[in-house]
């Protein structure tokens, strides 16, 4: 997944970020089923704070595009994973 920030003075990072992933999705660069970094990993990578990119996946997560599921890492600690939603073509 490439996602590129450019003018933050007049589009939020959320709002790009929502938008790049959206259309991935659509063009079928990100196929269903397959997992998106998490907020925190996608945050440090674009130097942004994890709470755009929260904001971001909540977005197309109410769209339908992306799905959340709850589970436990290896440790038992709890996990969120986002992946792509299996009807995500419109």
């Amino acid at each position: 997944m490439n996602i590129e920030l450019k003018d933050l003075s007049h589009n939020p990072v959320y709002a790009q970020v929502r938008e790049q992933i959206e259309n991935q999705i659509k063009n079928n660069t990100l196929a269903a089923g397959e997992q998106l970094p998490s907020p925190a990993a996608l945050g440090q990578k674009l130097s942004v704070d994890k709470g755009e990119i929260q904001r971001a996946y909540y977005e197309l997560e109410q769209l339908g595009l992306i799905t959340k599921q709850t589970g436990k890492d290896f440790l038992g600690k709890p996990r969120i994973d986002y992946r792509v939603a299996a009807s995500n073509r419109r």
